[in-house]
C-alpha cells in the first residue's frame, strides 16, 4: 500500500514538472513572438511620421522661389537665315503672350555681296511661359552664349506696400480732421500734408506697378547675328575627329574667304593702278624724249 502511494506521489510530482517546464515554453514562445511582431505605431510615433514628412514638405517648398523675382535672361544666337529666323522669333513672341519692348536693326559689312544684319531685342514674356519659350527658341538658331540673372524683391515689395497702408491711414485721418476744422490755418496745413500724402501715395503705387510688371513679365534681351559660317559648338567632350573634321571646314572657308577678299580688293585697286600705271608712263616717255633731245658732250 505504501508502495503505491510513494509511486502514486512520483507520478503526481513528475506531472507537475513537466507542466511547468511546457508553460514556461509556451511564455518563452509568447514573448520571442511578441519581439518579432511590429511595433502597433503610437500616438508619438505618429506625431513624428507627420512631423517627418511636415519636413519633407518643407524643404520641397523651400526650394521653390520667393513671389516676387525679378528674372532677366540674356540670349546670343548666329543664324544664316536673318529675315526667316526674325519671322520664326516673331512667332514665338506671339505664342507665348509676350511683345516686344524694343529692337534695333544694323548691317554689318557685306559677304558674297549680301548684307550681314544684326539686331538687338528686349523681350517681355510672362515669367509661367519663360522657360518653354527658351527651349524653343534655341531650336530657331546657334545659341552662342546664355546667361540668367535673378533679382528677389520681395523685401522691397514688401516695405512698399506697408508705407502705402501707413499713408492710407494718413490720409483718412486727416479727412477726418478737415470735416471738423474751422480755422483757415488749420485747413491749409492739413490741405498741404494731404496734397504731400497723395503725392507720396502715387509715387509708391507707380512703384509697386512697375515692380509687379518686371516680376510678372521676365526680360529677355536677345541678340541675334547673320553670319556666312556658323560658329561651331566644341567643347572639352567634343571628339577629336569631331574637331579635326571643324578644323578642316574652317580652313578651308577662310583660304576660300581670304582668296576671294585678294580678287575683289584687286578688282577695287584696278581703276587706280592703270591710272598710276598711265601716268608712269606718260613720265617715262617724257623723261626719255628729253634725254634724246639732249646734246651730247
Amino acid at each position: 500500500m505504501r508502495n503505491r502511494k510513494s509511486i502514486f506521489i512520483m507520478v503526481l510530482v513528475f506531472a507537475l514538472i513537466v507542466s511547468g517546464c511546457s508553460a514556461k515554453k509556451s511564455e518563452s514562445y509568447d514573448m520571442s513572438v511578441q519581439d518579432r511582431a511590429p511595433a502597433e505605431p503610437s500616438a508619438e510615433n505618429e506625431e513624428r511620421g507627420m512631423d517627418s514628412v511636415g519636413e519633407d514638405k518643407k524643404s520641397e517648398y523651400d526650394l521653390i522661389e520667393p513671389d516676387k523675382i525679378i528674372t532677366t535672361v540674356s540670349i546670343s544666337m548666329q543664324t544664316k537665315e536673318f529675315m526667316a529666323t526674325v519671322e520664326k522669333l516673331n512667332s514665338l513672341i506671339g505664342k507665348y503672350k509676350g511683345y516686344i519692348e524694343n529692337s534695333d536693326i544694323s548691317y554689318n559689312n557685306y559677304v558674297y555681296s549680301t548684307s550681314l544684319k544684326h539686331s538687338q531685342y528686349s523681350i517681355r514674356i510672362p515669367r509661367e511661359n519663360l522657360d518653354t519659350f527658351k527651349n524653343e527658341l534655341k531650336e530657331i538658331g546657334n545659341i552662342i552664349s546664355e546667361n540668367t540673372s535673378k533679382v528677389d524683391i520681395t523685401k522691397q515689395y514688401r516695405d512698399t506696400e506697408s508705407r502705402l497702408k501707413v499713408l492710407e491711414v494718413k490720409e483718412g485721418r486727416i479727412l477726418d480732421l478737415l470735416k471738423k476744422a474751422e480755422k483757415m490755418e488749420d485747413i491749409i496745413a492739413l490741405e498741404n500734408q494731404l496734397t504731400n500724402i497723395i503725392y507720396e501715395k502715387e509715387n509708391l503705387t507707380a512703384n509697386i506697378m512697375d515692380m509687379d510688371d518686371k516680376v510678372n513679365y521676365s526680360t529677355v534681351n536677345f541678340y541675334l547675328e547673320e553670319v556666312a559660317k556658323l560658329t561651331p559648338g566644341e567643347n572639352i567632350k567634343t571628339p577629336f575627329w569631331t574637331k579635326v573634321g571643324n578644323a578642316f571646314k574652317d580652313s578651308l572657308y577662310f583660304f576660300t574667304y581670304n582668296i576671294e577678299n585678294l580678287i575683289i580688293s584687286f578688282i577695287y585697286f584696278l581703276p587706280y593702278g592703270i591710272i598710276i600705271g598711265v601716268v608712269a608712263y606718260v613720265v617715262w616717255k617724257f623723261i626719255r624724249k628729253r634725254n634724246n633731245t639732249l646734246p651730247k658732250e
